[in-house]
């Protein structure tokens, strides 16, 4: 049985892993090139917690968060990659007494749920060994959530696919999704048409010009910096002013991320910059003379409401897994699980009814 993947993005390349190793046979169409997208471009967070989701998308999420150990580890095992997956927590750190109420309210409310976190004060953050700025007043501490190198983990299921008999067609461009009485065909790109048995959208913030399916890009900056030593921070620090990422056995850190309605607006500013700066300086200033390594931007599938699109389309054997917005990587293991699932057991996950397109259309009536 045959199958094609529009998108070469985590969220493609996971799906394709899993259907070829059960017995599909896979083709992979991608415009550019595979995990370059917002895969690369990401923070590699995998933080439902310190996110502050909430109800189903919480559940659904940390599910995929708890997958994450075993998922790298298969893929690890697979390629000889090390990935950079590290369970380091992640600390909120809070500059002001609303931030503070805030704060502890979800600490309180998430224990209750059964998951672990906590409330520091700004002591116990310094007694971690952390010169934090004058302005944290303390924070919510998360040691479940945790992080994954998501440009080593793209790079590892590239290296793990193209040892596969999985096709991958690169710079070409699809044009139309075709059908037939309401049935899945084929799709037609710039160099000609690809006939298959299903297909599965996942290209991410340009998912919208295939099908319309509410998917627009939200822009995202960031920026690297090297620290003095290796694992000079070893926690993720995550606010609303910036996140500030250490990478797992290195001095690399990742600083993002602006949010912006720009369409597909290229290009690092110097706004965007400045805001990332002083949140990176706001919580730690003593990195002021730190090396700057890198600076980049990606183009994250938002949604209407924020929430991805997954599972079955109008038209049969055309499937969803798109509008992962703020959490690709995060969801890369569980939506590689249950649309894998739906197209090979016809099992459809709760989750499927949840994240449906269809919510959609009851609100357009």
């Amino acid at each position: 049985m045959k199958g094609v993947i529009i998108g070469g993005g985590i969220i493609g390349l996971s799906i394709a892993r899993q259907l070829y190793k059960l017995g599909y046979d896979i083709t992979i169409v991608e415009k550019n090139t595979l995990g370059r997208g917002a895969s690369w471009a990401a923070g590699g967070m995998l933080a439902p917690l310190a996110e502050g989701l909430m109800g189903d998308f919480l559940k659904f999420c940390v599910e995929s968060r708890d997958m994450y150990k075993s998922f790298v580890e298969e893929i690890e095992k697979e390629t000889g990659d090390n990935v950079g997956f590290w369970e380091c927590g992640i600390i909120y750190p809070a500059f002001n007494e609303e931030e503070k109420e805030l704060l502890i309210k979800r600490v309180e409310y998430y224990k209750k749920l059964g998951y672990n976190a906590s409330w520091l004060e700004k002591k116990d953050i310094e007694d971690m060994g952390y010169q934090i700025g004058k302005g944290i007043i303390g924070g919510a501490y998360f040691p479940e959530d945790k992080q994954v190198d998501n440009r080593r983990l793209v790079i590892a299921l590239i290296k793990y696919l193209k040892k596969t008999k999985i096709e991958i067609r690169l710079f070409e461009k699809v044009k139309f999704i075709n059908e037939k009485d309401g049935i899945f065909k084929s799709i037609t790109t710039e160099k000609g048409e690809i006939e298959a048995d299903f297909c599965i959208l996942a290209a991410g913030a340009w998912s919208g010009e295939l099908d319309p399916v509410n998917v627009f890009p939200k822009k995202g900056q960031m920026f690297s910096f090297k620290t003095k030593k290796k694992e000079e921070l070893k926690n993720i620090f995550y606010s609303r002013r910036a996140y500030i990422i250490p990478r797992k056995d290195t001095n690399l850190v990742v600083v993002g991320a602006t949010e912006e309605n720009v369409f597909f607006k290229e290009g690092n500013t110097v706004g965007g910059m400045i805001l990332l700066l002083k949140g990176l300086l706001d919580t730690f200033p003593y990195t002021k003379d730190y090396e700057i390594t890198e600076t980049w931007y990606g183009f994250r599938p938002a949604t209407p409401d924020e929430l991805p699109i997954l599972g079955k389309s109008d038209v049969k054997n055309l499937y969803y897994a798109t509008g992962h917005y703020r959490n690709g990587i995060l969801l890369a293991p569980i939506t590689a699980k249950l649309i894998s699932d739906l197209i090979h057991r016809e099992e459809e996950s709760p989750y499927l009814k949840i994240f449906s397109f269809d919510r959609f259309k009851h609100k357009m009536v």
